[in-house]
Order: C-alpha cells, then structure tokens, then sequence
C-alpha cells in the first residue's frame, strides 16, 4: 500500500510513518530530510546548519530575507514531492509499501502534484484537536519551525510583530485544516491515532 501522512507539524505523522517503516518495513520518505538535504548548499553559505537553523534562515514573514528564503523552500519542497510522484507512479503495480511523511506546508504544493498523489497513494490526514492547536501557537512563538505563511499573515497598525504573529498563526492552522481535509482520503483523529493501545495493526486496518 502506498501511504501519504498530512496534517500540522506534531500531529503524529513522523510516529506513524517510523512505526510503519520499523514494524511493517515500509518505505519511508521523510519529506523535512529531504528538503533540508537539498538547502544544504544554500545553508551552509549562511553559516547554517540542521534543521533548526533552517527556520533562522528563513526567518519570519516580517523579516526581510522572509519572501526571498520562504520561496527557495518552497521549491526544494515542490521538488521532492515532484520526485515523490514519479517514484510512487514507477512502482504504482508493484506490491511495495510506501508511506511518505509530508511536512505542514504541502498543501503549498502546485495543485497537479497534490492531486496527482491523491490517484496514486491513500492520503492520510491526521486531525489535529483544538487544545494542540493552542499549545503549537505557544511553541512555535518560543521556538520557531520553518513555516510557509502564503497570505495568512498581516499586521495591524496598533500591533508588535510579536503580537501580529499570536493572532495569525491560529488562523493559518485553520486554513491549512480545511485544505488537509479537501486532499484527504480518510480523516484519523488524533486521539484515537496516539493512544498506546493503538498499534501498527490497527492503524492499518483503520486506513484500509
């Protein structure tokens, strides 16, 4: 079966995807290796390294390198899904088991690639509930992840920067939420899918 795992940046979709690949000797395509690999050039020019750094590169929609950096990832990430597609479409006949393991910003992706995924793999979105919601705008204000903002970030005149980004983030996890769910073949809630007694067995049985 060939699997494709959406949803926010702590939804689970890295837990799945590793038990899948150490359980069930899944293929894993880690999809925040790759396109970190492939900046790996354009970071080191920086003094940057590892993916942490790559969120200081980028930095934030305010900044001024933000639209210049946001958009070289962009492409690095258009690129490995490119090559996601074309491997899944080679092997499409085959009995391989494949999950791919998307970061949060794949709805991003031009529409042809995502749709295209969607014909050759199951598309798994893992739901996020609304309390994580709240805990990932907390996180994300005291330890910033690369983030691709498109037109869901503005500032009043009376607001911080600071004070902008609090307001935003919460409306950008609701859009990507209703985009998750417009690619996805079957919806998981997080609850169920993180529960201990919830194994490898039953995820699969759930997705089939």
């Amino acid at each position: 079966m060939k699997v494709t795992l959406i949803g926010m940046s702590n939804a689970g979709k890295s837990y799945w995807s590793e038990k899948l690949e150490k359980e069930k000797g899944y293929k894993r395509i880690c999809c925040d290796d790759l396109i970190e690999e492939r900046l790996k050039p354009i970071l080191k020019k920086g003094g940057y390294s590892g993916i942490k750094d790559v969120s200081k590169w980028m930095g934030q929609p305010y900044d001024e390198q933000y639209k210049k950096n946001s958009s070289q990832y962009l492409d690095c990430e258009i690129s490995v899904m490119k090559d996601a597609v074309k491997l899944l479409e080679t092997i499409q006949n085959d009995n391989k088991n494949i999950v791919i393991d998307t970061t949060g910003s794949v709805i991003y992706v031009n529409r042809k690639v995502l749709s295209k995924l969607a014909q050759i793999s199951k598309v798994i979105y893992i739901e996020t509930p609304l309390f994580l919601k709240k805990e990932m705008v907390k996180k994300y204000i005291e330890n910033p992840k690369p983030v691709i903002w498109g037109d869901s970030y503005n500032k009043n005149n009376q607001e911080t920067n600071n004070e902008a980004l609090i307001r935003c983030y919460p409306e950008l996890l609701d859009y990507r939420s209703k985009k998750y769910g417009k690619y996805a073949d079957i919806t998981l809630d997080y609850f169920d899918v993180m529960n201990k007694r919830f194994n490898e067995e039953q995820f699969l049985r759930r997705i089939k």
